[in-house]
């Protein structure tokens, strides 16, 4: 049995995902709204308790893909890679295996290739993405001081 996975990028703004979108399988081809991108994407995606951990994107170093990296390194775009598994015939997707989301933190490159580390979104209070404010409708009456008596 053969099996043909890759890995679809989503990268833009906070709920702007679909800015740009590439696909790393289909050489030449576009799947969907994904044109092709040569990339890689590695690193620790999750600890044995489920924790996301920070992941690493891997580019070709070329003028386009550096303007590329700086803008998102710029805007802290937010990016989500999807490993999938698709036919090798009709470039289709067959099945969705992981789903990470991470926000573009920092970057660098030599003379071949260039490399975004992605922090977990999931740690609001590191990398304060996605933030959000507490209100009383959420979790009640809230404290002001830190100096609490019972």
């Amino acid at each position: 049995m053969e099996f043909s996975f890759g890995q679809l990028l989503d990268v833009g703004r906070t709920g702007q995902l679909n800015q740009f979108r590439f696909q790393n399988y289909a050489v030449g081809q576009s799947v969907g709204a994904h044109s092709f991108l040569p990339f890689g994407f590695g690193g620790a995606m999750a600890t044995l308790q489920g924790d996301n951990l920070d992941a690493t994107l891997q580019f070709g170093n070329t003028e386009i893909t550096r303007n590329f990296v700086v803008e998102a390194l710029d805007n802290t775009y937010v990016a989500k890679v999807t490993t999938v598994l698709w036919n090798s015939s009709t470039y289709a997707v067959e099945r969705t295996l992981y789903e990470y989301f991470g926000a573009c933190s920092a970057g660098g490159w030599d003379e071949t290739t260039i490399q975004i580390k992605l922090n977990s979104v999931l740690d609001a209070v590191q990398a304060n993405v996605p933030g959000r404010r507490l209100a009383k409708q959420q979790v009640g009456n809230i404290p002001f001081t830190s100096q609490v008596r019972v």
